[in-house]
């Protein structure tokens, strides 16, 4: 696998944020939490690896609408997409409405991601 992957990650746990960057300390990560601040980058940056949590601290703001906008606008159809969310209905809805476009949707739930290592995560 390539050195330096540009990941996305939407997260909203700091302890998660952690294990993101120490997993991935030799890539270019960015985290967000919002809605908006997602979408803006899914459309303006090409990543090789997105990680999509569903719960994101608020009512308002969850990682549903942000796969709903990425099936919409069929954005980074070339990602490698995996759904950490541990939320059971989250996980389906976002399966459901990333794999009606996207090739390459993965579901591990953070409770299992974290059991990964580096060289774990495959990108094509």
């Amino acid at each position: 696998m390539e050195n330096s992957l540009n990941i996305f990650v939407l997260e909203d746990s700091l302890e998660r944020i952690k294990w993101f960057k120490e997993t991935f300390k030799d890539c270019n990560i960015f985290f967000t939490k919002k809605v908006k601040e997602a979408c803006e980058k899914l459309r303006s940056e090409k990543y090789d690896l997105i990680f999509l949590d569903r719960d994101l601290g608020s009512i308002e703001e969850n990682g549903e609408e942000v796969a709903n906008i990425m099936r919409k606008e069929k954005l980074s159809s070339n990602a490698c997409i995996i759904i950490h969310t541990v939320n059971p209905f989250g996980r389906i809805n976002m399966k459901k409405y990333l794999k009606s476009y996207h090739k390459n949707v993965n579901v591990i739930d953070f409770t299992q991601l974290i059991k990964m290592k580096r060289e774990d995560f495959k990108c094509q």
